[in-house]
């Protein structure tokens, strides 16, 4: 239920703040806000900010931290730290950022080599997880506010201009700007207008100006791909590699666990 996730998040982030935001200062540390007896020190707030935070991030994060201080204080004063149920939720939170943290040292020491033969291998073998289940296509565009102006770039085009070059100085689609307008592999799920601008364009073929609610683009299709075609490894290697980076996180926590199993008094009772 959405009020139970919620209600989780909070505890979370009530546990998060107590560990890493409260305490007394030391003498040393510069303090740099405070509720009642309990400081936020300078280092404390580092942690808080991400990387290259401005003064605003830093000003919002110390009146984040006030603010939560506070609501803190006060679910103490109202007793709530005293509930049962409370105190099972913050020991199963406890119990999971140590699981979390010993998982860390123990998987992210070390980088973890997946081989090209290892890769190649589950390919082969997994041919069914990387059939299409529509049709595809591989294309192209170059992004333009007006017919006009796709004219204009549509000569520059038929005069030589590289495709990629003209589609980083004019196109206005910024999510493809920078890679010269590649719009990779999709189906008509994943872009309906584009789809059926590219659904009767000839294969490497400059397209007319084309209109859809985006604008007026050029097209050009580069590939077409059939129903239940297999992709092509070089399209999936990445998700293959993240799938056999996991296995061997995870063979290496059930051989921890298996250790850990020899170690300790353990067993399962009878249903």
């Amino acid at each position: 239920m959405p009020w139970k996730k919620w209600s989780n998040m909070r505890f979370g982030l009530a546990l998060c703040f107590t560990l890493t935001a409260c305490g007394a200062s030391g003498p040393q540390e510069e303090v740099v806000a405070h509720v009642g007896d309990t400081h936020l020190e300078a280092s404390a707030l580092e942690a808080l900010l991400p990387y290259g935070a401005s003064e605003e991030d830093r000003q919002r994060a110390i009146t984040d931290w006030i603010g939560r201080e506070l609501l803190y204080r006060e679910a103490i004063d109202r007793g709530f730290h005293e509930s049962l149920k409370l105190q099972q939720q913050l020991e199963r939170t406890r119990r999971n950022l140590l699981v979390a943290a010993l998982l860390d040292d123990e998987l992210g020491n070390g980088e973890v080599d997946v081989t090209e033969t290892e890769i190649q291998r589950y390919y082969d073998g997994n041919a069914e997880l990387f059939r299409r289940e529509s049709p595809e296509v591989q294309a192209r565009h170059i992004l333009l506010s007006s017919q006009r102006q796709a004219n204009a770039r549509r000569n520059d085009l038929r005069r030589g201009a590289d495709f990629a070059d003209v589609a980083r100085s004019h196109s206005e689609d910024v999510d493809t700007r920078d890679s010269g307008g590649e719009l990779g592999v999709f189906s008509r799920a994943d872009d309906a207008a584009l789809w059926s601008a590219c659904q009767y364009l000839e294969l490497n073929t400059l397209s007319q100006p084309i209109r859809t609610e985006y604008g007026y683009h050029l097209i050009e299709v580069q590939a077409r791909y059939e129903a239940s075609s297999v992709r092509p490894l070089e399209q999936v290697r990445g998700k293959i590699v993240e799938k056999l980076v996991w296995q061997k996180h995870r063979q290496r926590m059930d051989q921890l666990v298996k250790t850990l199993k020899n170690r300790e008094d353990w067993g399962i009772n009878a249903q």
